[in-house]
């Protein structure tokens, strides 16, 4: 299961950039499903495991930005 992510095609900024993220990642997140489902995972075993993974991977994204937010200059 190799699928290569494109990079952004749009700036930082760009109202769009958020939906040329999901469209450089949909191709390897479909390639990471199939191969769960291939190994015997279900699929509300695979969804619900990504889900956990996206927002485990989002909360500590969001605690690095308020730490950094919160150093003083």
């Amino acid at each position: 299961m190799t699928q290569t992510v494109e990079p952004p095609i749009l700036p930082e900024g760009s109202p769009d950039r958020e939906i040329n993220c999901e469209v450089a990642l949909e191709t390897a997140f479909a390639a990471l499903v199939t191969a769960s489902e291939a190994q015997g995972w279900t699929p509300l075993e695979t969804a619900t495991t990504l889900l956990k993974i996206a927002t485990q991977h989002g909360q500590q994204v969001q605690a690095l930005v308020a730490a950094i937010k919160s150093e003083p200059e």
